[in-house]
């Protein structure tokens, strides 16, 4: 109604609405642009806003795509192999469906770090603490001994469970050491058997056929 008053088109009369112009001379520039926006025709800044500003269009944000067939169409899907085999190469089905391009120069996964076994933890653990208590570890590439430097020498006694055939392994060849120092061989057969430094010893007879048999090394913390 405004517009009409506006451009002079009609007039008001009391209650009565007069017309004053040809409806076929009437231009009505709102249906128009209204036309122009449903054509898709971009309209000027002050267009846009009599529109908005009328309430008779608003403006909205959209996006929009095409699509088209590109080179590697195919009206049914087809499989890319990930591998190139040697049955491919023999039949030349490579050439008719291409394996996946890949990235020669690409790198690969990150090698993921190992753990430590739950044993070899405790094991680390108790070689710490007997180290730490004055302990010396042997050298490890020795790995036959004699039960005098194995045993005897920590003043096990020759009698002892451990020192059984099913808790050491014993060697066949050699079966026996050849020789150990004299005099500590003699201080340590005499700790055996009557002790000495406030201790009475195992009272048994220390017998040197058990002290030379060879076996694998049962410690490395001496």
């Amino acid at each position: 109604m405004g517009s009409c008053m506006k451009n002079k088109w009609a007039k008001k009369d009391g209650s009565k609405l007069l017309r004053l112009a040809d409806p076929a001379t009437v231009t009505d520039d709102a249906f128009v642009l209204i036309k122009a926006v449903s054509d898709g025709t971009a309209l000027s800044a002050a267009d846009e806003k009599n529109l908005s500003r009328r309430k008779l269009a608003s403006k909205k944000k959209g996006t929009y795509f095409v699509l088209s067939k590109g080179p590697q169409f195919k009206a049914t899907f087809v499989k890319q192999e990930a591998c190139l085999t040697k049955e491919m190469l023999a039949n030349g089905s490579w050439q008719q469906n291409p394996p996946k391009p890949a990235n020669l120069d690409s790198l690969g996964a990150a090698v993921a770090g190992g753990y430590f076994h739950p044993l070899l933890k405790v094991r680390a653990e108790f070689r710490r603490i007997l180290m730490n208590m004055g302990f010396e570890e042997m050298p490890t590439n020795r790995w036959v001994e004699s039960s005098f430097w194995n045993f005897d020498s920590l003043f096990q006694p020759q009698s002892h469970p451990a020192r059984d055939a099913h808790d050491t392994f014993f060697i066949k060849s050699p079966a026996s050491t050849l020789t150990v120092p004299e005099d500590y061989y003699e201080r340590v057969k005499t700790m055996h058997e009557s002790g000495g430094h406030g201790s009475i010893g195992y009272r048994y007879d220390f017998k040197q056929e058990e002290a030379f048999k060879n076996l694998l090394r049962t410690h490395t913390t001496v």
